[in-house]
C-alpha cells in the first residue's frame, strides 16, 4: 500500500506542472484572442471612419486660341494684352467629404471642404456643414460657403458639365457660383413615395465665397425642383423654378434712370437726392425656370436642357456683373433677360459625344443696339447695355471614368452699336482644348 501511495504521489507530482502549463496556456490564448478581437474592432472602426471620409477631385488643363489679342472673355477669364494663345490650369479641385449615412442611405450629417488650385493661386470653393432632421428625415440645414440654389447651370458641377464653362448669363449674375450663408431645404427621405421634389431657400451675403460682406443687405435665393423617370429609367426628366431677391448699397447720392429723347433714343439721367438715394438698396431681382430631359435609346443617350432668367440687375456703366465689393461709381438698374439651350448626344453608346449649346444675355431689354452710343455725353449708354449671343460647338471623348478630352469652340456674336470700339461684331471667338482627370479614394 505504501508503495502504491508513493507511486501515486510521484505521478501527481510529475503531471501537475503539465496541467499548470496548460492552464497558463489557456489563459494566454484567451488573452490573445481578446487582444485580437480588440484589434479587429479597432480596424473595423478605422475602416468605418475611412468609409465616411471621401477625397475626390479633378484637374482641368486648357489650351486656348482666341480670334484677337487681349480680348474680354467668359471662357476662363480675359486674355492679357498682347495674348491670343494660352495654357492654363482652369481648375484643380480637391474635395473632402465626411458624411454619416443611415441604413436607408440618407445623409444625416455632413461636412464639406473644397479648394481649387490654378496658376492664380489657392482659393476656397466650399466649406459648409449639413445636418438632416433625425426623425422624418425630410428637413435639412446648411451653413457656410456653398452653391447658390438658383437654376440648373449654376449648381451643375464643372467636373461633369459637357461644356468648358457656364454661359455668359450665369457668370454675370452669379460670378463664382458660391456664396456665404445659410440654407434650409426640404427633400423627402429615400424610402418616401414623395421623393421627387426638393425645395431650397437660403439667406446669403451676396458677395461670393472670397469676399466679406460690405453692407447690411442680404440676398434671398430659392429654388423648387422636381425629378422623375419612367419605370426602366430610360427616360428622365426634371425642372425647376427659382427666385432671387437681393441687392447692394448705393454708395453715393445718385441714381440713374433710363429715359428717351424726341428721336426715341434712350439715355441715362442721373438724379441727385442725397436724402433718398444714399444707402439705398440697388435691386437684384431674378425669376428663373429650367427644364431637363434625357432619353437612353439605340442611338445613344440624348440630353436636352433649357433655362430662362429675367428680372432687374443693378450695375455700373461698363458692367452688369454682380459686385463683390462696395460700388462707389454711379449705379444703373436695368431690366434683363437671358437663356441657354443644350443638346448633348452620345454616339451609339460609345465613348464619343457631341454637344451644341446656344445662349444669349441681354443686359438691357429696353434698348436696341442701334441706340447705344447714339446719345453722347453724360447720359450715354455703355458697353454694359450690349446684348451677346454665343453658339457653342463641341466634341468630348470619355476614355474611362477618369479621363475626358474636350474640343470646344465659342462663336460669339454682338450687334453693331454707335459706341466707340463696338461699331461691329467683335472678333472674340475662342477655341478650347481641355484634358480632365478625375480621382477619388
Amino acid at each position: 500500500m505504501k508503495k502504491l501511495m508513493l507511486l501515486t504521489s510521484l505521478c501527481m507530482a510529475s503531471i501537475s506542472p503539465v496541467f499548470a502549463q496548460e492552464a497558463r496556456d489557456s489563459v494566454d490564448a484567451e488573452q490573445r484572442m481578446n487582444e485580437l478581437a480588440d484589434k479587429v474592432a479597432d480596424l473595423q472602426n478605422d475602416q468605418l471612419k475611412r468609409s465616411n471620409l471621401k477625397f475626390t477631385g479633378y484637374i482641368q488643363a486648357n489650351a486656348q486660341l482666341a480670334d484677337s489679342q487681349g480680348i474680354a472673355s467668359f471662357a476662363g477669364g480675359n486674355f492679357l494684352p498682347g495674348t491670343d494663345k494660352r495654357f492654363a490650369i482652369r481648375r484643380g479641385r480637391v474635395k473632402m467629404d465626411y458624411s454619416r449615412v443611415d441604413d436607408e442611405g440618407n445623409i444625416m450629417t455632413q461636412g464639406i471642404v473644397q479648394v481649387d488650385y490654378s496658376q492664380n493661386g489657392l482659393t476656397l470653393r466650399d466649406a459648409y456643414a449639413n445636418i438632416l432632421d433625425p426623425y422624418i428625415k425630410w428637413f435639412g440645414f446648411k451653413l457656410g460657403c456653398m452653391d447658390k440654389p438658383f437654376g440648373y447651370e449654376v449648381t451643375y458641377s464643372s467636373g461633369v458639365r459637357e461644356t468648358p464653362e457656364r454661359g455668359r448669363m450665369s457668370q454675370t449674375l452669379f460670378p463664382g457660383e458660391k456664396d456665404l450663408g445659410g440654407q434650409f431645404y426640404i427633400m423627402p427621405n429615400k424610402t418616401s413615395r414623395f421623393r421627387f421634389f426638393k425645395l431650397e431657400a437660403g439667406i446669403y451675403n451676396g458677395t461670393g465665397a472670397l469676399a466679406n460682406d460690405f453692407d447690411r443687405f442680404k440676398d434671398l435665393i430659392s429654388r423648387l425642383s422636381f425629378f422623375k423617370n419612367n419605370k426602366d429609367e430610360t427616360i428622365k426628366y426634371s425642372g425647376g423654378i427659382s427666385y432671387y431677391n437681393g441687392g447692394f448699397k448705393n454708395s453715393n447720392k445718385y441714381i440713374n434712370t433710363l429715359m428717351s429723347n424726341a428721336e426715341g433714343n434712350h439715355y441715362w439721367l442721373a438724379t441727385d437726392s442725397s436724402a433718398g438715394y444714399a444707402d439705398k438698396q440697388m435691386r437684384q431681382i431674378y425669376y428663373g425656370a429650367d427644364a431637363q430631359l434625357s432619353i437612353d435609346w439605340k442611338i445613344g443617350l440624348t440630353t436636352l436642357r433649357a433655362e430662362y432668367i429675367t428680372g432687374t440687375q443693378s450695375g455700373t456703366l461698363t458692367s452688369s456683373t454682380t459686385p463683390n465689393a462696395a460700388v462707389t461709381a454711379n449705379v444703373f438698374e436695368r431690366n434683363f433677360n437671358g437663356a441657354y439651350f443644350y443638346w448633348i448626344q452620345n454616339i451609339a453608346n460609345s465613348k464619343h459625344n457631341i454637344v451644341i449649346k446656344y445662349d444669349w444675355y441681354d443686359p438691357n431689354t429696353k434698348v436696341k443696339e442701334s441706340e447705344i452710343g447714339a446719345v453722347t455725353g453724360a447720359g450715354s449708354l455703355g458697353s454694359a447695355d450690349i446684348k451677346y449671343s454665343t453658339l457653342g460647338l463641341g466634341y468630348f471623348f470619355t476614355y474611362d471614368q477618369n479621363w475626358k478630352i474636350t474640343l470646344y469652340g465659342d462663336i460669339i456674336k454682338n450687334d453693331a452699336t454707335k459706341l466707340s470700339g463696338y461699331g461691329k461684331d467683335l472678333k472674340d471667338n475662342i477655341f478650347t482644348v481641355r484634358v480632365q482627370y478625375k480621382f477619388s479614394n
